[in-house]
C-alpha cells in the first residue's frame, strides 16, 4: 500500500513538473528580443508598428559597423545596416515584444520585398550580459566602410535623409547611448532631404546635426 502511495506521489509530481515546464515554454516564445540600431531606436517610430515594445535597454554590437545605402521611399534616403566588419561596434536599444507583432516588424522591415532580411545576433548590456536578440540586414550590404570614404565623395544612395537621421540621433539621446556615438551620428552626411509626415509624427524638426 505505501508503494502505491508513492508513485501515485510521484506522478503527481512529475505532472505538475511537466505543467511548469510547458507554461514556461508558452511564456519564453510569447516574445522575441529585437536589437534596435536605425529609426527602431526611438519608442515613438518603433510603436506605429509594433504597440507592444517594451524597452530593455541600451545595447552594443561587437564587430559590426553601422552604415546605409540603397533607399527607402518613406525616409527619402538611404536606410541604416549593420555589417560585420572587426574592431568595430554599433550601439542601439534592445526591445522586448510580442511574438503577435513579428509579422507587423518583418513587414516594416520590408522582409517579404526582399529590402532587409532577419538575422540572430549576440547583443551586449551594460552590465556585459550578452542574450541572442533578431535584428536585420540590408540584403544590399555596403561594401567600403562609411568611414573609409571622403564626405565629399559619398554616393546618394549612401546618404540617409536629414528626417532619418534626426530619428536617429533622437533615438539614441533617448536610449542613452554614449556621448561620442550620438556626436559621430550627428556628423554623418545626409542628402538634405525632409520627410514631412515623419518628421511632424516623430516631432524631429529640432533634433541638431552637425551636417
Amino acid at each position: 500500500m505505501k508503494l502505491l502511495y508513492f508513485l501515485l506521489a510521484l506522478n503527481i509530481l512529475s505532472a505538475v513538473r511537466s505543467a511548469s515546464i510547458s507554461t514556461e515554454n508558452v511564456n519564453d516564445s510569447s516574445t522575441f528580443l529585437y536589437f534596435g540600431y536605425g529609426s527602431n531606436l526611438l519608442t515613438k517610430r518603433i510603436h506605429i508598428r509594433n504597440p507592444t515594445a517594451v524597452k530593455i535597454g541600451a545595447g552594443r554590437l561587437e564587430n559590426y559597423r553601422l552604415d546605409f545605402n540603397s533607399y527607402a521611399d518613406n525616409w527619402d534616403g538611404a536606410p541604416a545596416t549593420i555589417v560585420p566588419t572587426e574592431n568595430s561596434t554599433v550601439y542601439g536599444t534592445l526591445w522586448e515584444i510580442d511574438i503577435s507583432n513579428l509579422a507587423d516588424i518583418d513587414d516594416q522591415e520590408g522582409v517579404s520585398e526582399g529590402e532587409y532580411e532577419p538575422v540572430n545576433i549576440s547583443v551586449f548590456l551594460n552590465n556585459d550580459t550578452v542574450v541572442n536578440a533578431r535584428s536585420y540586414v540590408l540584403v544590399k550590404q555596403p561594401e567600403i566602410p562609411l568611414k573609409m570614404l571622403n564626405m565629399s565623395n559619398i554616393p546618394f544612395e549612401r546618404q540617409p535623409s536629414k528626417t532619418y537621421l534626426q530619428c536617429l540621433v533622437k533615438g539614441a539621446i533617448e536610449s542613452e547611448l554614449p556621448d561620442e556615438y550620438i556626436r559621430w551620428l550627428r556628423t554623418i552626411k545626409h542628402n538634405g532631404k525632409v520627410a514631412k509626415a515623419l518628421e511632424d509624427l516623430l516631432k524631429l524638426s529640432d533634433i541638431e546635426l552637425s551636417t
